[in-house]
């Protein structure tokens, strides 16, 4: 079993925040919260069961601390989710007919309760695999979320009501599971807007894979420096094909010609792949241009 930290590309899964202020304008009193704010620890995780058996893993939601005494009614739903083909997240409603989705093989215990400050709720979830289920990824998600407090605020206070979903993600893999990620293209896009440096890949396997991309970009010339990064590529699910862009704004090239080198571990134990790409930067100023002289008619 895999634990890891709420992130895809270091960010903490929060969805939605729905803010709504509840004031009267006659009212200039403290501003205060009606419910704490919360933490879902981890954001995702991964739990191997065979078919036909079932398994018990858990995560907790941890309120923060609070000056004054809050408490919020947190309710747990399930949700199906996918990864388009350019890298983003898409939520949808459980049903069968969703590929690959163990939303149905999933109970949480609780799925609702009330969380208090500086309070830890424990939600366990068992996973319950059919018999016969074929090998492969399976997935499905938790959203988090709290209910707004019924109670109205106290006389004479402004009250802030912010709404948070988090989104808890699981992947259960049923043995045996393998990735067959492959880097089919390296390209970058300047045609519209600032420079981007696009990855396509494919996965033919059965497992996911956590592409971590190794990029440098050198100018033209012996003496040209080479800017080098990394980072962490949108996962790629089983069956998969991604097309996902990088921004290279924050380079700021200048006009000139540049070779892209791209270096894919996809983390599943092959060898690394490697593609580069010559790419040409030109200038966005507009040419320079004289005015028209018109001679005036002599009076």
């Amino acid at each position: 079993m895999r634990n890891e930290s709420s992130s895809l590309k270091s960010t903490n899964w929060i969805l939605f925040v729905v803010v709504g202020i509840s004031a009267h304008a006659a009212l200039c009193g403290p501003l205060l919260s009606q419910t704490p704010a919360f933490s879902v620890n981890p954001g995702k995780m991964e739990v191997e069961v065979n078919a036909g058996t079932e398994k018990t893993v858990a995560f907790e939601i941890t309120a923060s601390s609070a000056p004054v005494p809050e408490r919020a009614r947190i309710i747990i739903s399930p949700t199906d989710w996918s990864i388009l083909e350019d890298g983003s997240l898409t939520f949808s409603q459980p049903s069968l007919s969703t590929v690959q989705s163990a939303t149905p093989w999933v109970s949480s215990s609780p799925a609702a309760f009330t969380l208090e400050s500086a309070r830890t709720q424990v939600v366990r979830l068992t996973v319950t695999v059919p018999e016969k289920t074929p090998p492969g990824v399976y997935r499905t998600g938790l959203f988090v979320q709290e209910r707004p407090s019924a109670a109205p605020p106290q006389p004479g206070l402004r009250v802030i009501n912010v709404r948070v979903r988090y989104v808890f993600l699981l992947y259960v893999l049923v043995p045996p599971v393998a990735s067959n990620s492959e880097l089919v293209s390296v390209e970058v896009d300047v045609n519209k807007g600032p420079p981007r440096l696009v990855c396509e890949m494919n996965n033919d396997g059965n497992r996911h894979a956590r592409p971590l991309i190794f990029w440098s970009v050198q100018a033209d010339g012996v003496d040209a420096k080479t800017i080098r990064g990394k980072l962490e590529s949108t996962v790629l699910l089983p069956g998969a094909k991604m097309r996902e862009a990088h921004s290279l704004e924050h380079l700021a090239l200048v006009p000139g010609h540049y070779k892209a080198s791209v270096l894919v571990d996809f983390q599943d134990g092959r060898p690394q792949q490697a593609m580069s790409r010559d790419f040409d930067i030109f200038s966005t100023t507009p040419p320079e241009t004289k005015a028209a002289v018109v001679e005036q008619p002599r009076l």
